[in-house]
């Protein structure tokens, strides 16, 4: 009887084992899941906040390169400006030392 005893003993824990083992694989599979489901999360915020970062940049260069742009053409018209300034007043000296002489 005891040898009965014994023999279902042993029975009845290796399937208690075994459905705990079971369990504990169900659970480490669902967290594993979960971690997976959480970082292509996190991940998919990162590229989305890095597109956005990207696009910012872009814009902004844009918007420097459109100021460098403008501002280079306004120094060349000034810049021309003096050029015939200059010009203009070298042929008046010139007339008026023509004249003179």
């Amino acid at each position: 009887m005891k040898r009965w005893i014994g023999v279902g003993s042993i029975v009845i824990g290796l399937v208690a084992a075994s459905a705990c083992s079971r369990r504990d694989e169900d659970r480490a599979k669902s967290e594993s899941r979960e971690a997976q489901d959480k970082a292509r999360i996190q991940l998919d915020q990162a590229n989305r906040k890095l597109k956005e970062g990207l696009k910012k940049a872009n814009e902004q260069t844009r918007e420097d390169l459109d100021k460098a742009r403008e501002q280079l053409r306004h120094a060349l018209s000034e810049s021309e400006k003096d050029a015939q300034k200059a010009r203009d007043r070298l042929r008046d000296r010139e007339k008026k030392d023509d004249g003179q002489q």
